[in-house]
């Protein structure tokens, strides 16, 4: 709590331009997958999440949010199985949400590729471990609106997430889960009033 109370004063005291993400209005998807090639996805939303932009409409820095506890799963239709699977990655085999109810992306630098596309520069922390992560967003900001939209690719092994990763059970044959799982976004954000 102190940690995300230090980046939000942060970000107050040296944002040009602040932008708030509309959790309503964006949309994260998760996916992962199994050594077999099935997997399952889902959605997980944002929460109280700041942007900073520059007077040239571009991205500085920000906070990202994320509520772990909105997990849901999307691709299995029985509600009992569904529900099984959103109970097994909020416990203690996958991200404890009970202990550590949020994730939190920091957006360090920002630096232009070609036309709206960026690549970033981010610490992604995940049950209370932090880790750099670099990906690639398509980023418009235009008359008080920006909207970011890209794939980030995580390593759960990084995070203490252990449940049949080979990262940390390298004998577990061929009934692991990968490491890599992914999270597609698109993020709408709108200029905060002052």
């Amino acid at each position: 709590m102190i940690k995300l109370l230090y980046i939000f004063l942060f970000s107050l005291i040296f944002s040009s331009n602040q932008f708030e993400i509309d959790d309503k209005k964006s949309s994260i998807q998760w996916k992962g997958t199994k050594s077999t090639g099935s997997y399952h996805d889902g959605l997980i939303s944002v929460d109280n999440s700041i942007l900073n932009i520059d007077d040239n409409n571009m991205l500085l820095n920000g906070t990202i949010i994320i509520d772990m506890n909105s997990i849901i799963c999307t691709d299995i239709q029985d509600k009992e199985s569904n529900s099984y699977l959103v109970k097994h990655l909020k416990n203690d085999d996958f991200f404890s949400t009970e202990i550590f109810p949020k994730s939190i992306l920091t957006i360090n630098k920002v630096t232009p590729i070609k036309d709206d596309n960026y690549s970033v520069a981010a610490d992604l922390t995940i049950k209370d471990q932090t880790h750099p992560i670099d990906f690639i967003a398509n980023i418009i900001i235009k008359d008080d609106i920006g909207l970011a939209s890209g794939k980030i690719e995580i390593n759960r092994a990084k995070y203490n997430v252990k449940y049949k990763s080979q990262s940390w059970y390298p004998d577990i044959g061929d009934r692991f889960i990968n490491d890599i799982f992914e999270l597609y976004f698109t993020l709408l954000a709108t200029k905060k009033d002052k």
